[in-house]
């Protein structure tokens, strides 16, 4: 691992750990095990680096649910809306460091949450990837809506909307009790949603499994 990526992991450990306010340049730097005149050279201060972790490790974070979703689109030789729609809510996605150890959700969420509050970009970003997601749930929703799986009067905005701020809630559920069967709560949920929208003859068929990643 080159010296920059190792303090840029370092760094986010650490925040990861305490947050971004509580860790200091020295701790970092002690962490990383590096003179501070080899982190001048890669860092111009604290602010540079948290923006490059951010930007590192957060905005590929936040971008992957979408990512995901394309990806398994892909796959699909005949997409089932349903099926879509529920990959769309139940994904969550997992950050992987280079070695293979897999930050536990909560975690990363916390610093998400932490960070939006003092970083703009972080914000803006944030809210990028949000609103990209409600289009493409909009999108389905209009494609479920020609191919009479939903009642045509639904107003796909609105359940767009809907279904963000459900799973947004859903995320802040798990974060705050992991005890709670948050899988079993996602799935039944979503079957709400589902059971309310779908026309009279359409019939939810089994679905796969969501990803959570406590």
């Amino acid at each position: 691992m080159q010296t920059k990526q190792y303090i840029l992991e370092m760094a986010f450990r650490l925040f990861l750990k305490n947050g971004f306010c509580a860790v200091s340049l020295n701790e970092v730097i002690r962490e990383a095990d590096v003179t501070k005149g080899c982190f001048y050279h890669y860092f111009k201060g604290k602010e540079a680096l948290i923006y490059d972790v951010i930007v590192t490790y957060l905005y590929d974070y936040l971008k992957s649910p979408l990512e995901a979703f394309q990806n398994w689109a892909k796959q699909q030789k005949n997409m089932d809306i349903a099926e879509a729609l529920h990959f769309c809510y139940t994904f969550m996605p997992e950050l992987i460091l280079e070695s293979g150890e897999r930050i536990p959700f909560r975690e990363v969420q916390f610093l998400i949450y932490e960070g939006m509050k003092h970083y703009d970009y972080l914000q803006r970003e944030s809210c990028i990837c949000s609103r990209k997601q409600r289009i493409l749930l909009k999108e389905l929703l209009e494609k479920a809506k020609q191919q009479r799986l939903v009642q045509r009067d639904i107003d796909t905005e609105e359940y767009a909307t809907t279904i963000m701020a459900l799973r947004d809630g859903m995320i802040a559920l798990h974060i705050l009790d992991s005890s709670i069967d948050t899988k079993q709560k996602w799935e039944s949920t979503f079957l709400s949603i589902w059971n309310k929208i779908k026309t009279e003859q359409n019939q939810m068929i089994c679905h796969k499994e969501g990803y959570l990643y406590a």
